[in-house]
């Protein structure tokens, strides 16, 4: 039943982004509300977390939401963002954070095995974005192949250009970045769940385990979450503009709806944030929570990859 409130209360900020009459503020409020209830009730803290950070969201961008309270405080919206807009972010993260963990103390006296479960959750929605994702790497290799052939085939026989099999090369050529940007961006949090990106292994894996498990974490706390929050917030302006003005290619038989492809943008480093938040939680549970947890926990405190330092390779890792 708790779930469900949560669930009902990212239903009325979907409702709220969609416009069905009833203020945005008022839908947003209440949908926070509901999440908040459900959580401190023992709801899904996936669900819970998704919820709150969801409904804040909405609040955020609905024309009628956050500008129409400010409106109606007698406060310009244009000063006010221009001036406390990194504030008002700051302070809603904090609101979310004290949250969270009074709920994760309301799952005592297993609050922890809680945290893995949400982390959990995050992983299961990542890596199943960047699975699918990963299916676009078929019809790009189409369109590259099909592009390259036509223009080759145009060298021999021009008619081709009246047939049914002619596409503008400009479409396909943009149709293959717009598939490639697409594929890498959503599988952004996919890569990192995995430690498929870069690290400096040359200082990390002479590290003991817990050092790394801090580094990971300081690392995740003050770059991850904050570098992926300012792209989603300017991300959404970037493709909320572009959908507005009906955005298309500069290219003059380019493709249309260009706000599209901008919208990967957010949606990309929003799974890139789900997925730090769930290394976060694993990194709190190793650090704070029961030994018998960090196997389980444990996935950011060993060495990742083969070309470790000789020493590192024969001797094994510094262990705590």
């Amino acid at each position: 039943m708790s779930t469900l409130l949560c669930l009902i209360g990212i239903a009325l900020a979907a409702l709220a982004l969609v416009g069905v009459g009833v203020p945005a503020y008022l839908l947003c409020v209440a949908g926070f509300a509901l999440c908040v209830i459900g959580g401190l009730a023992r709801a899904r803290l996936s669900v819970a977390i998704a919820g709150m950070v969801f409904t804040i969201f909405a609040f955020a961008i609905a024309p009628d939401g956050f500008t129409a309270v400010l409106q109606m405080m007698d406060v310009n919206p244009k000063r006010f963002f221009k001036f406390y807009d990194g504030m008002s972010g700051f302070v809603g993260s904090l609101v979310v954070l004290a949250l969270t963990l009074v709920m994760i103390r309301r799952h005592a006296p297993q609050s922890y095995e809680t945290m893995l479960g949400a982390s959990d959750d995050f992983d299961k929605v990542v890596v199943g974005a960047g699975k699918l994702a990963s299916w676009l790497f078929i019809p790009t290799m189409f369109v590259i192949f099909y592009d390259v052939s036509q223009r080759k085939m145009l060298d021999f026989d021009n008619n081709i250009i009246d047939s049914a099999f002619y596409f503008d090369s400009t479409k396909l050529q943009e149709l293959e970045w717009h598939l490639h940007s697409v594929l890498f961006l959503l599988c952004l949090g996919f890569a990192y769940r995995y430690d498929a990106h870069v690290r400096i292994e040359l200082v990390r894996d002479r590290m003991a385990q817990r050092s790394r498990v801090w580094m990971e974490l300081v690392g995740i706390v003050f770059f991850l979450l904050t570098y992926c929050y300012l792209i989603v917030e300017f991300g959404w302006v970037f493709a909320n503009n572009s959908y507005k003005i009906g955005e298309v290619s500069a290219a003059q038989t380019g493709l249309s709806h260009r706000w599209i492809i901008k919208a990967m943008l957010p949606f990309g480093f929003a799974l890139l944030f789900t997925a730090g938040l769930s290394a976060a939680f694993r990194c709190v549970v190793y650090l704070f929570g029961p030994t018998y947890l960090n196997e389980r926990a444990g996935d950011y405190a060993g060495t990742h990859h083969a070309d470790l330092p000789e020493d590192v390779a024969v001797k094994g890792p510094i262990t705590d």
